[in-house]
């Protein structure tokens, strides 16, 4: 009887045993469950984030790059008339020229004879202003010819008409003669005149040749009209 009591304790205690393990079994695979659970909504909440992150890179990229191609696009319009203005500004300009600025001339002009003229806003500079091998510079509407200058920079006293009649070589003060469609700087000599005569595309003077659709310039020494000269004489705008 004692012996049976034992049995029925023993097996008692061992079916209380599983039923413990079993609860603890039960409760430890519900705490993995829900580390598990946790661990995935973190890993899709990152991914989420990562996404919109990448997203929102992206837009700001795209936004960027259309900033960047408006300010692109409007510098192009800005050098279009830019240019386009400098077209216009760069055309014959004769109502300027008769007030000293020559700034619509500015850049370097050169005749068939190899002679240039270097323009800069309210200066020419002549490597022949006359065609007798005499450099000179315009500065606003004064002339200025070395080779005909006293050791002063003052035009030289020349004999004219009489070793007792003294006279300037040269004019410094240029005057202005109006023709039609062009206009002339002119400094008169003892015997002569030096014409510096500007023609707008379209106007050709008293020219022999010269290609009327090119704005012109004629540097000459002359008893004869101020444009009245061959192809060689005219010069034409190069740089």
């Amino acid at each position: 009887m004692k012996k049976m009591k034992r049995t029925i304790l023993l097996g008692v205690c061992i079916a209380f045993s599983g039923l413990l393990a079993g609860c603890n079994n039960s409760s430890k695979s519900s705490v993995d469950t829900d580390k598990s659970s946790a661990s995935t909504k973190a890993t899709t909440e990152l991914t989420t984030s990562i996404k919109e992150t990448k997203e929102t890179t992206e837009q700001t990229t795209e936004q960027s790059s259309t900033v960047q191609d408006t300010k692109e696009t409007d510098q192009s319009h800005e050098q279009v008339k830019e240019e386009q203005v400098n077209e216009v500004t760069e055309e014959m300009n004769l109502s300027q020229i008769q007030q000293g600025d020559y700034s619509s001339l500015n850049g370097i002009w050169e005749n068939g004879l190899g002679n240039t003229i270097f323009v800069e806003n309210t200066t020419m500079s002549f490597t022949d202003i006359s065609n007798q091998k005499q450099a000179a510079e315009i500065n606003g509407l004064n002339v200025n010819i070395p080779t005909l200058n006293s050791p002063d920079g003052t035009p030289e006293l020349v004999s004219f008409m009489g070793d007792n009649n003294k006279v300037q070589s040269y004019e410094q003060q240029l005057g202005i003669e109006e023709n039609q469609g062009f206009i002339s700087l002119k400094s008169s000599l003892p015997s002569a005149v030096i014409y510096v005569s500007f023609l707008p595309k379209g106007t050709v003077g008293d020219l022999l040749e010269g290609d009327s659709t090119r704005d012109k310039i004629v540097a000459v020494g002359t008893q004869n009209t101020a444009t009245s000269v061959r192809a060689e004489y005219v010069y034409y705008k190069i740089d």
